[in-house]
């Protein structure tokens, strides 16, 4: 498991814009004891050759997953591999036995290890490091996939968004006002101080948003819980916007500063001696801010309170010194949200495929 964990580090030393993950998150993610591991069927596997590591994946079952879409579907993950098919097939070969082993009818892949973490291999958008919680991979990974027998599922985007240009439009202006008016809305930033019940009030939003959208799973309540206490520490409440009508909450915009700034200067992944230093000397300086999620009850989707949440979150972006941002990822097929990032004059500038292979 070692070397599986730190395969990346050895692969990426050249790669100029990979952001080392902190080697203390990634020993959290890979422990036994992690949730999704003790509930689903799982293998990890390692590609050596003359006594080195040359590539890693894992497979796995996603049990809520098939029970919740009713299917019969195999899951690979984690994939890294030097420029290789041979290392490529024998890998994805090796992951595809495992998920047959379950009577699985196709494999998908790379989710690390589902919708709720990272996902996809980036297949375009190279020039620039990832935000947070992206994955970030060298370019050959798309072309070899393809040829071990895999084909594009679906594509998500990476939308640049940039407070310091945008301009409300007229339409838009009207929305927010007339919300405002006849459903007495209101927006308030998320207090850390009631962070417990600010939880609840994040999971319920967000189960009931996502449902019917592409491969979205509900996810269960102590596992939103573990994912959002990871994130406790380096938030900015200022950035957590919540919209209540008559008091009670119906959607949320949840953004988080750009850690990365800072760990792509901690190229080992290690916080000691010197990784804890550069990180708190650098969130001050975090200049960027990710929107990973923006969450709307389905009751109130049709009236467009993102036409509230979306300029308020620029606004503030400008506010607390976040004058840039990235939208993602969106779904290629996610009409209304992919219409709101150009309604927001955002840039698609990267994206990241899924793939599929049907036994």
């Amino acid at each position: 498991m070692e070397t599986f964990i730190l395969f990346p580090y050895q692969l990426n030393k050249k790669n100029i814009n990979w952001v080392p993950p902190l080697l203390l998150s990634q020993r959290k993610l890979f422990d036994k004891k992690h949730l999704f591991w003790q509930h689903n069927p799982h293998k990890f596997f390692l590609a050596f050759r003359e006594g080195r590591c040359a590539g890693r994946i894992s497979a796995f079952i996603n049990k809520e997953h098939n029970l919740f879409h009713k299917s019969e579907e195999g899951f690979f993950g984690f994939l890294e591999s030097e420029n290789d098919i041979n290392v490529f097939e024998k890998l994805l070969q090796a992951s595809e036995e495992f998920v047959k082993s379950y009577n699985s009818k196709s494999i998908t892949g790379p989710m690390n290890p589902s919708l709720h973490y990272e996902l996809g291999v980036l297949v375009n958008g190279f020039e620039e490091p990832p935000y947070f919680m992206l994955s970030h991979n060298y370019n050959y990974y798309d072309s070899l996939i393809n040829l071990s027998g895999y084909s594009k599922l679906k594509d998500f985007y990476s939308y640049k968004l940039d407070s310091k240009h945008y301009e409300q439009t007229e339409k838009m202006q009207r929305v927010n006002t007339y919300l405002r008016k006849k459903y007495n809305v209101n927006i308030r930033t998320a207090s850390l101080k009631d962070f417990e019940s600010e939880l609840e009030i994040l999971y319920n939003v967000y189960n009931d948003a996502f449902i019917g959208h592409w491969g979205f799973t509900p996810i269960e309540k102590n596992e939103f819980n573990l994912l959002a206490k990871d994130m406790k520490a380096i938030v900015d409440p200022n950035m957590i916007l919540i919209a209540e009508i008559d008091s009670i909450p119906v959607a949320f915009i949840l953004c988080v500063p750009n850690l990365n700034e800072i760990l792509i200067k901690v190229k080992n992944g290690r916080l000691f001696p010197f990784g804890i230093f550069k990180i708190l000397a650098g969130k001050k300086k975090i200049k960027t801010v990710r929107v990973i999620t923006a969450a709307v009850k389905k009751a109130y989707m049709h009236l467009g309170i993102g036409a509230l949440l979306y300029p308020e979150i620029l606004k503030r972006g400008l506010q607390f010194n976040y004058p840039e941002g990235e939208l993602s990822w969106v779904v290629e097929d996610n009409f209304m949200m992919n219409h709101i990032a150009k309604d927001l004059e955002a840039t698609c500038y990267k994206t990241y495929r899924i793939y599929s292979k049907i036994f």
